[in-house]
């Protein structure tokens, strides 16, 4: 018997490296004398999806087309069928360059199509009071059998005393629920435990408008260091009181930031019982946490900002304890890369520790999210940055438009934030930026026109990372200004994140919100910058060769003959109703074969006149397909 199942539950795109969640949990229930086993269900969940041991995949040839719809999923799910694997195990493989990004946009569009065929991914603007419908809807489909079924495997062996479910996206709500309430209604006396950044913000609400919340016994609102220590009664106590009962969740969210938690008096993470070569990470990096809560925490969209504001409950660890644990743990590891996964790293406490790190010996690089502070006006400050060991900073650009940045509370002038990104890439650190739109500001069409008038400016200085609607997320500043019920509609990010990406409720009416995400997804084609736009074989190139190693993949064709040519690692071949077809599965896209070109056997396309020479060159710029691999300089040719 042990003392807690630790489970990250799917939906997720946290798939790169373990969430830091399990292995600093695991590390702090350990040193505190619990034993823990601490169980990545999502990635398990993933490769579930991929490898075709699930649901019988519906092969081109066993339903009739209907429509280009139809087709591509068929041929899709072929592709699935016969080559998941492949993806998979491409995914992981950091040595394949464009070939790995591809894999992983495969592999997530594939998980995200199966947790939305099985109801685990919410769509439309359904309200909380909804979810119990959909959470008895999802009980007896493939992904809930199968995650239900794993789970079960894994209570038989080890026998926990109470299983825990760190949730800290949206997208998981939905899966967790429905996997509580079929394990409560399998094992009555299994005492049931959540926590993370999703429940802190929708626990009260959850309890309030679901029935399948009364599934669980414990609900997390604070650090969860101590929470394990704290429903738990020493094993001397007895049967009878083998669980402590469940305590009364605070008035406000914030309130449960306010425990004894110190930063300081933490363990490093225990990454002990995860394999770093099962997750797809291009960077090959281990995560770090620097600080918890956000010093600024004004922003009025961010929950998780507001509430540890709120709470006076930020703190960052001490330069010389970073310092240590990070040579410590990549000694262990064998990797030099941390992803820093604070929410808001300060960087001149950034600075401090990598300094500490370099005085010790170390070498170390930092991938870091971080707010565009003042000091990044100084191209010397950024120099130092990335002397130091920064080579990747994330953070949120949201708009060029002044006075929307003031509206939320954002406390960033526009045009420093220009300076500073330049500055940032000069010095050799990458940004990645994310963008809103859906502000409730009379300006936000002119900001939209402003912040995309600042990528074209500079597409070659700047990353993408994000693009995203303004929600208002519980305890955030902005659902506290808003005089709406609870149970209104919920507004997500479909179309533009991962599994519809941050939910909340609307800050605008239902039209004003859907011209928002028609702007954003207009940014996504017609504002890409050259980082992301080299990585997306659907985007033309501004002009020029692509700077990448993957050149023949993204090789525009020389004028004359066309060479014989394949399909793109990723892009299926297949023939529906007598005709033959290219689909991406990676970026959804689909060309017909003209009805006078086959491939040979090996499925490879050769051009014998003018109109098939003209369709072979369209398709090797369209990048579906690539140089005949045979071709002694075909780097990129890899097809499944």
């Amino acid at each position: 018997m042990i003392d807690a199942l630790l489970v990250m539950p799917p939906v997720s795109e946290a798939v790169q490296f373990p969430y830091l969640a399990l292995p600093q949990l695991t590390a702090a229930w350990t040193a505190r004398g619990h034993t823990v086993r601490a169980l990545d269900l999502n990635l398990e969940y993933r490769d579930e999806v991929l490898v075709c041991r699930g649901p019988a995949r519906e092969r081109a040839d066993d339903a009739p087309a209907r429509s280009a719809g139809d087709i591509y999923r068929n041929v899709s799910e072929r592709y699935r069928s016969d080559h998941g694997a492949l993806l998979l195990s491409t995914a992981r493989d950091r040595s394949t360059g464009f070939a790995q990004e591809t894999a992983i946009q495969a592999t997530g569009r594939y998980v995200t199509q199966q947790a939305a065929r099985d109801g685990w991914v919410i769509s439309g603007t359904p309200r909380l009071g909804q979810l119990d419908k959909l959470v008895e809807a999802a009980r007896d489909t493939w992904s809930a059998r199968w995650c239900a079924g794993r789970l079960e495997a894994v209570i038989e062996e080890e026998r926990p005393r109470v299983l825990a479910f760190s949730v800290p996206f949206f997208s998981q709500v939905v899966p967790t629920l429905v996997l509580t309430t079929l394990l409560k209604q399998r094992r009555p006396d299994l005492r049931i435990a959540l926590g993370g950044p999703t429940v802190q913000m929708w626990a009260a609400l959850l309890l309030r408008r679901t029935e399948a919340a009364r599934s669980v016994d414990h609900w997390c609102l604070g650090h969860g260091e101590d929470f394990l220590t704290n429903i738990l009664p020493p094993r001397s106590a007895g049967a009878a009181a083998s669980v402590r009962q469940p305590t009364p969740l605070p008035a406000h969210a914030a309130e449960g930031l306010r425990d004894a938690f110190v930063l300081n008096d933490q363990p490093m993470p225990d990454f002990g019982q995860f394999d770093f070569a099962d997750y797809s990470n291009q960077a090959h990096q281990f995560p770090y946490r620097l600080t918890v809560g956000c010093y600024w925490g004004r922003c009025t969209f961010c929950s998780y900002g507001n509430r540890y504001r709120d709470a006076r409950a930020f703190q960052q660890i001490h330069p010389d304890t970073a310092a240590d644990h990070l040579i410590a743990l990549s000694e262990r590891l064998g990797i030099t890369d941390v992803a820093v996964a604070d929410e808001n790293t300060g960087l001149r406490h950034l600075l401090r520790v990598m300094e500490a790190v370099r005085r010790r010996g170390a070498e170390l690089t930092f991938r870091v999210r971080a707010r565009l502070e003042p000091e990044l006006a100084d191209p010397g400050f950024c120099r130092r940055l990335r002397e130091s060991g920064c080579v990747q900073l994330s953070t949120g650009f949201e708009t060029a438009r002044q006075e929307i940045l003031d509206s939320l509370g954002k406390g960033q002038d526009a045009a420093h934030a220009e300076r500073a990104v330049l500055n940032l890439t000069r010095a050799g650190i990458v940004t990645n930026l994310s963008f809103m739109d859906g502000y409730d500001h009379p300006n936000a069409v002119d900001g939209y026109h402003d912040t995309v008038g600042v990528i074209q400016r500079h597409p070659a200085e700047l990353g993408l990372d994000t693009m995203q609607l303004v929600v208002a997320e519980p305890g955030s500043y902005l659902w506290a200004q808003r005089e709406r019920p609870d149970d209104e509609p919920l507004v997500t990010n479909d179309g533009l994140a991962f599994a519809a990406g941050r939910v909340g409720g609307a800050v605008l009416d239902d039209t004003a919100t859907e011209a928002a995400r028609q702007r954003l997804l207009r940014m996504t084609v017609e504002a890409v910058p050259d980082a992301e736009r080299a990585g997306r074989p659907d985007l033309p190139h501004r002009g020029g060769e692509p700077p990448s190693e993957d050149r023949v993949a993204h090789r525009r064709p020389a004028p004359g003959p066309a060479p014989a040519a394949r399909p793109r690692f990723a892009v299926a071949l297949e023939q529906v109703g007598g005709r033959w077809f290219l689909a991406d599965v990676a970026w959804p896209r689909m060309a017909a074969v003209p009805p006078a070109l086959a491939p040979d056997r090996d499925g490879r396309f050769t051009a014998d006149d003018p109109a098939t020479h003209r369709w072979l060159h369209r398709m090797l710029d369209k990048r579906l397909l690539v140089p005949d691999p045979s071709a002694p300089d075909a780097l990129e040719g890899r097809s499944a």
